[in-house]
């Protein structure tokens, strides 16, 4: 609730400074259930709008605070009706401005919609989650009231809008919604939400991509998919919907999946793929690291050569080296046999070694061992001494101070016993401390295993002898 509070300090600041009580005055309704001041002539002017809120959010913030639901809905009823009536007023009255101006105000009545439009959503949700009885007419029916309150949001009220219907399974009345949304217009109030616009017609295609999909779900396999003419309808409205939205610069992550899925059931793989590289490649996109993971994995699951596949990891290596696909990397560049793949392998699995995450990885220690091996069998000792020299001053505190080889030895003996200790042998890096606790936790784990030996020896010996007896 405090954070309300905050947003709703956000929207005076913006309102004292976008509007002068003596030059604008706006004619509000009274709302239900709230006592504030009124001026001579009888209506509210923006600062009493304000004051009057603050009053009700302050009353609906107790109702809620003692989870006392059915009060607090008397108080967010009178909230939305201040609203909506600032709202009719604002967009009645026509005031002739100048040009700067009216560009200036307009961007802070969006700010100050923005905010309210997530205090009236954060709000309206929390009662409807605790009223007893509530169904979801209730909520597209306070989804509705938000839409007419929020003018300046309303693209966004849909989207919102939208989701919520996709998660109760109501892709129908979902794809209905944005329909509406797509051919709504308000004036310069509709052309300033273009981005909204663009996010609804994608989610058109992807609601189109998602009943294709369902579709070819529900066909018996009997029918032949590829020419169910149903399916086929939906396929074109999704493919054109997507084709066009992931044209524009911006992630579309969902809705390239969607159009890929979409062309390989199609057997359409030359257009899959040139969505795929115009996704990863193009320069006005934002840069992507999924772009490169959705292309390798594209390629690879169609037997792409081994070099396209290791171009594609090294451009995901170059924006994400932590990436667990650099184990695949590293892998590949093993497979071939230039010395230049084989040393480029060795620095891309210490890079991924130098991440938090991957410190103590039993695959990441393990592909560097195979590495080290493969390096001492080429007998190309001199790559591990100049990779070495390298990072010594960081992998010595970081894999091999004193109190790790004891935090080791209790967290993974196979870590410290087997990997690490070989890897410093090939390095011919001498650690005595690290080196003596993984001698004596050998011994430890050596004589458990004895133990457990004897134990079950004993026990059989038992066994056969009560059985003799």
């Amino acid at each position: 609730m405090d954070d309300i509070e905050a947003e709703l300090n956000i929207a005076e600041t913006h309102a004292d400074f976008t509007q002068d009580e003596s030059e604008h005055r706006q004619r509000l309704k009274r709302p239900v259930q709230l006592h504030c001041q009124v001026k001579d002539r009888g209506f509210f002017t923006g600062i009493y709008f304000l004051k009057c809120n603050r009053k009700c959010l302050e009353l609906l913030r107790e109702a809620m605070l003692h989870h006392r639901w059915q009060e607090a809905v008397g108080y967010f009823s009178s909230y939305i009706q201040t609203l909506e009536a600032k709202t009719y007023n604002s967009y009645q009255s026509v005031v002739a401005e100048a040009k700067e101006k009216e560009m200036i105000e307009e961007q802070a009545e969006q700010v100050q919609s923005d905010v309210q439009c997530q205090i009236l959503w954060r709000l309206g949700t929390e009662i409807l989650h605790h009223l007893p009885n509530t169904s979801n007419e209730d909520f597209n029916a306070l989804y509705e009231q938000l839409k007419n309150v929020g003018v300046l949001n309303f693209s966004k009220i849909s989207l919102e809008h939208c989701y919520h219907l996709l998660l109760n399974g109501q892709m129908d009345e979902a794809k209905r919604q944005l329909s509406i949304a797509e051919s709504w217009r308000y004036g310069r109030v509709s052309r300033s939400q273009s981005l909204s616009k663009t996010l609804i017609t994608a989610y058109c295609g992807l609601l189109d991509y998602l009943i294709w999909n369902e579709k070819k779900s529900s066909v018996s396999e009997n029918e032949e998919l590829s020419s169910n003419h149903e399916m086929h309808s939906y396929f074109r409205q999704a493919s054109v919907t997507l084709k066009d939205i992931i044209s524009l610069p911006g992630i579309w992550d969902p809705f390239v999946l969607s159009y890929v899925n979409m062309l390989e059931f199609y057997k359409q793989e030359e257009s899959a793929l040139q969505a795929l590289e115009n996704y990863a490649y193009n320069k006005e996109f934002p840069s992507n690291p999924n772009a490169h993971v959705y292309l390798y994995q594209f390629l690879k699951r169609h037997d792409a050569p081994r070099e396209k596949l290791i171009s594609t990891l090294r451009i995901l290596h170059s924006l994400v080296p932590s990436h667990e696909l650099m184990l695949e990397l590293c892998n590949l560049l093993l497979d071939t046999l230039e010395r230049s793949d084989t040393e480029e392998a060795l620095a891309v699995c210490m890079d991924l070694l130098e991440f938090s995450s991957w410190k103590t990885d039993i695959r990441a220690w393990d592909c560097l061992l195979t590495c080290l091996k493969k390096i001492r069998k080429k007998k190309w000792q001199e790559i591990i001494q100049k990779e070495w020299k390298v990072r010594r001053s960081l992998w010595v505190p970081l894999h091999f101070r004193d109190f790790l080889s004891l935090k080791d030895w209790m967290d993974n003996h196979k870590l410290m016993m087997i990997i690490k200790k070989d890897c410093l042998r090939i390095i011919n890096e001498n650690m005595r401390e690290y080196c003596r606790v993984a001698a004596i936790a050998e011994k430890e784990v050596l004589l458990q295993i004895r133990m457990k030996r004897k134990k079950k020896q004993h026990k059989i010996q038992t066994a056969i002898t009560e059985l003799t007896n």
